[in-house]
């Protein structure tokens, strides 16, 4: 997958303050996504993050019931979103059986859902000391583009 620079930027903003967990912040960075070519760049992005975290902190790719604990972490440490259990489950399920988004969630949740859900596995994954977030997808956003 080929990342285009101008949406890996605004996703990182916006990842930023998913991360801060500051919900006025994180809404105004939304609206960068206002157009559905860069929306949909987004998710296809922020997808296959999740997709690449959750099979790492799964050491393979996770079976239901591991995205089922992954998704009650997730939704139980990100309460100040209002994801729900099984709309990130839903949402994993689909992104790591590469299943479409359409017909799973609505558009616009399904990307408000991305970035919530990104955001915490990439906090959420043990790091080395000293390692942040950040430097973490940059690891993994390198393997996606290696990948193809």
């Amino acid at each position: 997958m080929k990342i285009d620079e101008r949406v890996e930027q605004l996703v990182r903003e916006t990842l930023h303050w998913a991360v801060k967990r500051q919900s006025v912040e994180f809404e105004e960075a939304l609206k960068a996504f206002s157009d559905g070519s860069t929306r949909q760049s987004a998710l296809e992005l922020l997808a296959a993050v999740a997709a690449f975290v959750s099979a790492d902190i799964c050491q393979g790719k996770p079976t239901p019931e591991q995205i089922r604990q992954l998704a009650e972490e997730v939704a139980e440490a990100e309460e100040w979103s209002s994801a729900t259990s099984p709309e990130v489950e839903a949402f994993l399920d689909a992104v790591v059986t590469g299943r479409p988004m359409s017909g799973v969630l609505p558009a616009n949740s399904a990307v408000v859902l991305a970035f919530v859900v990104a955001a915490s596995l990439l906090s959420l994954r043990p790091k080395d000391e000293g390692e942040w977030w950040f430097n973490y997808l940059d690891k993994v956003e390198a393997a996606i583009e290696a990948a193809g």
